[in-house]
């Protein structure tokens, strides 16, 4: 498994990313040298408790949000996932989501 401290790295970049924010632009929003930036993108650092609230707040994102790694897991183990969320669903609650699946899966 990936130590926390690469994986919070890929989600800081994948967010930073998304954003168009280079290093530099991050460092400069939340008050820290952009060389943390990279340091904490690649794993070599983890930031404070304190930054972690302000990378928040510069994504726009809840600080939880920071900590989703779902995207990592193994396909097998998300289908498993899905299917067991599914399976909770009552009836109106299933309509929506096909709606929503629909709505992303349309080509």
């Amino acid at each position: 498994m990936d130590n926390i401290k690469i994986l919070f790295g890929k989600k800081i970049k994948e967010l930073r990313k998304k954003l168009n924010y280079t290093q530099a632009q991050l460092a400069e929003i939340v008050g820290v040298d952009n060389k943390h930036i990279s340091c904490i993108e690649s794993g070599k650092n983890f930031p404070s408790a304190d930054l972690i609230s302000r990378l928040a707040a510069a994504f726009l994102v809840e600080t939880k949000d920071l900590f989703e790694f779902n995207y990592h897991k193994n396909p097998e183990n998300l289908k498993d996932e899905i299917n067991t969320m599914i399976e909770k669903l009552d009836n109106n609650e299933l309509m929506l989501a096909y709606k929503y699946i629909k709505t992303f899966l349309i080509k």
